[in-house]
């Protein structure tokens, strides 16, 4: 039988257990990439399962995509349905991203990141942005190499 200790979840993990706090308070460099794919595709019925935690590590050289939502008040441990997907980027300066940090691709805002999804773990993480607009990264005008920065919204 596998129990919550097995997986690593339930009351061992910080945020599921409540130890965390909806925003954690640390001080933490931008991320930085370049753009590898741009899409053309969005889904209305996607159905993204947000994870229940707020952080994620991101490494230099992986690559993960960039997926925009205009569903309002989603975040970790929700569904996304509504979806656009930019693309995906290779991590140039990696670091901590924490849920809210801004998404900035060749210095036009995207949005803020709601949250993460693995469902095509360990190939890539999907990285979900609260967007006004839910546009494709084609459509949003977005191009190969655009650099792409997650900027810290809190930083000591």
């Amino acid at each position: 039988m596998t129990d919550s200790k097995t997986l690593g979840v339930g009351s061992n993990d910080p945020y599921l257990s409540g130890v965390t706090p909806d925003r954690p308070d640390m001080a933490h460099r931008a991320i930085e990439g370049r753009m590898v794919a741009v899409s053309a595709r969005s889904h209305d019925a996607r159905g993204l399962s947000l994870i229940p935690q707020r952080t994620r590590c991101l490494r230099r050289y992986d690559i993960h995509e960039l997926i925009v939502t205009d569903e309002s008040g989603q975040g970790s441990g929700d569904t996304v349905d509504r979806v656009a997907y930019l693309g995906f980027f290779e991590i140039t300066s990696g670091g901590l991203l924490i849920q809210g940090d801004e998404l900035l691709i060749a210095d036009q805002m995207i949005g803020s990141v709601i949250g993460f999804d693995e469902t095509h773990l360990p190939n890539h993480l999907n990285i979900v942005v609260s967007a006004a607009q839910r546009e494709s990264g084609r459509a949003s005008g977005l191009t190969l190499n655009d650099p792409v920065i997650f900027q810290p919204v809190w930083n000591n």
